[in-house]
């Protein structure tokens, strides 16, 4: 558990490493264009740490890591869990599968997304069967944490 929790915090000072080097225009060569007082435009106040701009996938991974560390597994519970992780792995994966063929008729674009959504349905099923076995096996105390945690793991 320690070494999850090790690389968590490690993948946090990467990206915000990684987001003070890109504000300063990858290092100290930043400095010789404009720097920090320059004539380079202020980033919008929208712009936020590095982070909240994770995309959809990276926040999906995030949450299980927190879930994984909140349930504090037994050891005959980490198969269970990998189970779970492994379905939504694969129901993350089906969105970056999705394509749209430019050269499909708009009628066969649109058959195709229904498709893709059937595969999902099934995909999410399959998500709900393993979140249940794995939720039947937690103790009284790891389902009060699994009940915060448990929804924010599915995309």
């Amino acid at each position: 558990m320690p070494a999850a929790r090790l690389a968590f915090v490690s993948l946090l000072l990467f990206l915000a490493c990684g987001q003070a080097l890109a504000q300063f225009g990858g290092g100290m060569g930043g400095m010789r264009s404009g720097g920090m007082g320059g004539s380079r435009q202020r980033q919008n106040s929208d712009d936020n740490s590095g982070v909240t701009r994770l995309s959809d996938n990276d926040k999906v991974r995030l949450h299980l890591t927190d879930l994984r560390l909140a349930l504090k597994l037994r050891p005959e519970q980490n198969p269970l869990f990998d189970a779970y992780q492994a379905r939504v792995y694969d129901l993350l994966g089906s969105f970056d599968r999705t394509s749209n063929a430019a050269d499909a008729s708009g009628l066969q674009q649109i058959d195709r997304k229904v498709d893709q959504a059937r595969s999902r349905v099934g995909m999410l099923e399959e998500v709900s069967s393993a979140a249940r076995k794995l939720y039947a096996a937690l103790d009284d105390d790891q389902k009060k944490a699994a009940d915060r945690l448990l929804a924010g793991t599915v995309p």
